[in-house]
C-alpha cells in the first residue's frame, strides 16, 4: 500500500496518520481496503484534523495483488480543488 500525504511536511499530521494506520492494522482491518481507509479517516478527524479525507484508488492490477494507493488530505478534497482552481486561473 502506498500513501500520498497532503501536506507531507506537516510532521504532526504525518505522525497521526502513522498512528491511525497502525491502530487500524491492530484492529484487524486489511490496510489496503476501504474499511481501513474509513477508519483512518475517522481517527485523523478525532485526533484534531476535522477536514481529513482518505481517498482509495486501485487499478485492476493493484486489486488482484491486494494493493492500493491512498491519498490522505489533511484539509479535505475541497481545499485541493480550491488550490487547483487558483493554479488554473494564473
Amino acid at each position: 500500500m502506498r500513501a500520498e500525504l497532503i501536506p507531507w511536511d506537516d510532521a504532526r499530521f504525518v505522525d497521526e496518520y502513522e498512528r491511525a494506520r497502525e491502530q487500524s492494522i491492530g484492529e484487524g482491518l486489511t490496510i489496503n481496503g476501504p474499511k481501513a481507509a474509513a477508519r483512518v479517516e475517522h481517527l485523523l478527524r478525532a485526533r484534531g484534523f476535522p477536514g481529513a479525507v482518505v481517498e482509495v484508488d486501485r487499478t485492476i492490477d493493484e486489486a488482484l495483488v491486494h494493493s492500493a494507493r491512498w491519498i490522505v488530505r489533511r484539509d479535505g478534497a475541497d481545499a485541493a480543488d480550491a488550490s487547483e482552481a487558483v493554479a488554473d486561473s494564473t
